[in-house]
């Protein structure tokens, strides 16, 4: 093609490197294809749910600002307000902190019962504007940053079969990572690519990822609608394991999920939860992860049934936070109904389509003998080698 090896080998060495070749992709499709004409961005639905968040309210109204401010055609977004039945004052402060917005395209709507994450995001869904192009879900305790849209949409512009980009979050007012990225293994445990690194990130490249983060991930509307339907996730997960399991569907459609090294928000991870009783958190999670053993084709399925089962009875017969101990039983004995309901539903997933991170027996007897927590912490260092 070049004429010379040489010159062909330095023109693939250019191709992998992302701060030299993205970059100039970007600034072509912002020059030849928008040319500063505001009605040539894509619209986008920005879902943003909340549930009696007034303790938080500080960082609440933040996340509202940084969506008020958001360097983006302001007639080519809107905001989609879904409140979960809100009993604590948390709605009125935000319908009148929004009211002072004029220039903000904005919907708000008041559910009678608190769906959850899952419920509340389809139903924001379901309300966007039909043209809208995009759908971005930001959680209430995450700030985008002025330009964070903007460079997702670039970048999402120019990529083909891709349903969903999320950049880099962090931390909330640190130069630490909360998430790069989203990763499940073959113990369908998650792994958040690079949370607690320094940004700048090593990598310069766009990743596969098995799913993407909930707090702030950007999804195309037509692939939603063709590989889940008139909605984003299953209302029965409640919160926890939704991303993943979105994910998972994504890649079963043939569609990919793409991590972009770009900063683009903070997030307070977990803060709505901190406040909740810590069984809330552990039952769902556990629940959800068992039921995706029954939906999915991982190898360790039994493996993993008998490790929540150990694990569940030998913490109670410690005998410490009981009432804990006997939500995680109790999200066994539930996460296998709900799998087993689900898998009678036709639903199921072949995880191996998806970029997952593989468990050699080694690393399942560390899980076994030493716990998560160990095995996650080999993980980070084998990560940190290689990405």
């Amino acid at each position: 093609m070049f004429g010379c090896s040489a010159c062909s080998n330095r023109f693939d060495r250019l191709l992998n490197d992302y701060t030299y070749f993205s970059r100039i992709i970007v600034s072509i499709i912002h020059k030849v294809l928008f040319r500063g004409d505001d009605a040539v961005w894509p619209k986008v639905s920005i879902i943003w749910v909340n549930y009696n968040s007034v303790a938080k309210l500080p960082i609440v109204l933040e996340s509202l600002e940084s969506i008020a401010e958001l360097d983006y055609p302001f007639e080519r977004y809107e905001l989609i307000v879904v409140d979960n039945g809100s009993t604590d004052g948390s709605y009125e402060e935000i319908s009148k902190f929004l009211e002072k917005k004029n220039n903000l395209h904005k919907k708000i709507i008041r559910l009678q019962k608190n769906l959850g994450f899952t419920g509340g995001n389809n139903v924001g869904f379901r309300a966007r504007d039909k043209g809208s192009k995009y759908v971005l879900l930001l959680n209430n305790d995450a700030v985008l940053f002025q330009e964070g849209l903007k460079k997702l949409v670039e970048i999402f512009e120019n990529l083909g079969k891709v349903a969903g980009v999320q950049g880099v979050v962090l931390k909330y007012k640190s130069g630490l990572i909360d998430t790069a990225g989203g990763y499940i293994n073959e113990f369908l445990q998650p792994y958040l690519l690079g949370q607690g690194y320094p940004y700048k990130w090593k990598t310069k490249k766009y990743l596969p990822v098995t799913y993407l983060d909930g707090s702030c991930a950007l999804y195309r509307v037509k692939n939603i609608l063709e590989c889940v339907g008139n909605k984003l996730f299953l209302d029965e997960f409640f919160a926890y394991y939704d991303d993943t399991l979105l994910g998972l569907m994504m890649w079963n459609c043939s569609y990919k999920l793409i991590a972009v090294p770009e900063p683009i928000a903070y997030h307070v991870r977990n803060l709505t939860f901190r406040r909740e009783k810590g069984f809330l958190l552990s039952y769902l999670t556990m629940r959800n992860r068992i039921a995706l053993t029954f939906i999915s084709n991982t190898r360790y399925k039994d493996i993993i049934l008998l490790h929540a089962l150990r694990s569940s009875i030998v913490s109670l017969l410690r005998g410490r936070d009981k009432g804990l101990q006997k939500a995680r039983i109790r999200a066994l004995y539930d996460g296998i109904k709900l799998g087993k309901r689900m898998r009678k539903r036709g639903i199921f997933l072949d995880i191996y389509k998806a970029p997952l991170i593989k468990m050699s027996l080694k690393d399942v007897g560390v899980v076994f003998t030493q716990g998560t927590k160990k095995y996650t912490e080999n993980l980070k260092k084998t990560f940190a080698s290689t990405v």
